[in-house]
């Protein structure tokens, strides 16, 4: 269930009608995606910004979980300077919503980059949350060495922030579904570098990002 509302603007007549949603899985996902790629630099959109390349499937996952959300279809355009590709929602009353539901507005990190307490408060809300940061500001790798002279190849995962609020959160998220964090010396990384730890986290949590499954598959195959 979700809400259609309708809010006044200061000097114009009426916004137009949007969905606000209830608190769902859905939404902690895009909650997770704002708090790692999203931002909000005015009072009127709501941005997120992924790689044009490697994530070009992704924004389209992004886009309709926009739209499924909101009732809202996301404009999407690619910054001629860099290989970004900006997911643009723009609606005054979303942006309001977001807020209120634990985004920030302008510099994230100077203001306590940190997951809701509505979502923390939930096991289902917080796998998604982590399912939308990791897939958003997270990676999986394959690292090779080698033994005997034989080479082996095995599968890791990276979540990166410079919050270590966030940091103490995602750890503390992984602890609960049975998994072992590592954070690295600089505290901005946590890793898991065990190919069983990275099979529990796509059993539980999944991917929503062709980019990460991708690589999955890869190691898979080899």
């Amino acid at each position: 269930m979700a809400t259609i509302t309708s809010l006044t603007y200061p000097k114009k007549s009426h916004r137009k009608l949007v969905v606000l949603p209830l608190p769902s899985q859905k939404f902690a996902e895009f909650i997770g995606i704002m708090l790692g790629d999203g931002g909000i630099n005015n009072p009127w959109q709501a941005t997120i910004t992924v790689n044009a390349v490697s994530d070009r499937a992704y924004s389209q996952y992004i886009a309709a979980l926009c739209l499924k959300l909101f009732d809202i279809t996301p404009i999407l355009r690619k910054r001629k300077e860099r290989q970004a590709l900006v997911i643009s929602l723009a609606s005054t009353t979303v942006v309001d919503f977001l807020v209120s539901r634990g985004c920030r507005r302008g510099n994230k990190l100077a203001q306590g980059l940190r997951i809701p307490r509505w979502i923390m408060a939930n096991p289902k809300f917080r796998i998604s949350c982590l399912r939308g940061l990791v897939d958003t500001d997270g990676c999986l790798f394959i690292h090779s060495h080698s033994v005997n002279k034989k080479s082996y190849g095995n599968i890791g995962l990276c979540f990166s922030s410079r919050s270590p609020a966030l940091l103490k959160q995602v750890a503390v998220i992984f602890k609960g579904v049975g998994i072992k964090p590592h954070l690295d010396k600089r505290g901005q990384n946590i890793y898991l570098y065990r190919a069983d730890a990275v099979k529990k986290y796509l059993k539980i949590v999944s991917t929503s990002n062709e980019r990460i499954s991708s690589i999955y598959q890869k190691w898979r195959g080899a």
